[in-house]
């Protein structure tokens, strides 16, 4: 991974403060109960299901402001966002996360966004994983991991595209 052509930016979360996600940790002092004796809201017997919300942003110098079907993102005025005027969306993407199949999104530049679920975690945080790979496999991002919570966005930004750079925006949702 070549510094100068790849800027990382993935704890930079967009709901502030630090990321993670996870319902109640199952109680061992108490023997599992039946299944029909289950209550369907209990979040730490129910699976659980997240998602990442991918949006695939083209950060350019063409003066053409900030595409409204971003919405409202005060971190692209902001360093080293700033250093872009012009942000259009490309692409959003809905992907599962899961501990036993990692998801896959096919991005502009012809690389890969793989995403996997590590852990959940108290206090209704993740432990995700992200990697961007070349088409055959070979890595351009090795993997990142990210802790983030239910709500939050981190980004990962830099990537070469279009005289100009993807920035990936990635927040977990159930």
């Amino acid at each position: 991974m070549r510094a100068s052509t790849f800027a990382l930016f993935g704890c930079l979360l967009l709901g502030g403060g630090v990321a993670l996600a996870q319902g109640k940790a199952p109680d061992k002092a108490k023997p599992p109960a039946a299944a029909k004796d289950k209550p369907k809201d209990d979040k730490g017997d129910a699976k659980q299901e997240f998602f990442a919300e991918v949006m695939v942003l083209h950060a350019t110098n063409t003066k053409k402001g900030i595409d409204k079907r971003i919405g409202d993102m005060p971190e692209l005025k902001k360093p080293p966002f700033s250093s872009y005027d012009s942000y259009e969306l490309l692409a959003k993407h809905k992907l599962p996360l899961s501990k036993d199949d990692p998801k896959t999104v096919d991005l502009p530049n012809k690389r890969v966004l793989q995403t996997k679920l590590l852990e959940v975690l108290p206090k209704d945080q993740l432990r995700i994983s992200a990697s961007i790979n070349q088409p055959k496999g070979k890595t351009f991002l090795p993997l990142l991991e990210v802790k983030a919570k239910v709500g939050q966005s981190f980004i990962v930004a830099g990537q070469s595209f279009n005289k100009g750079i993807l920035v990936l925006v990635i927040r977990v949702v159930r």
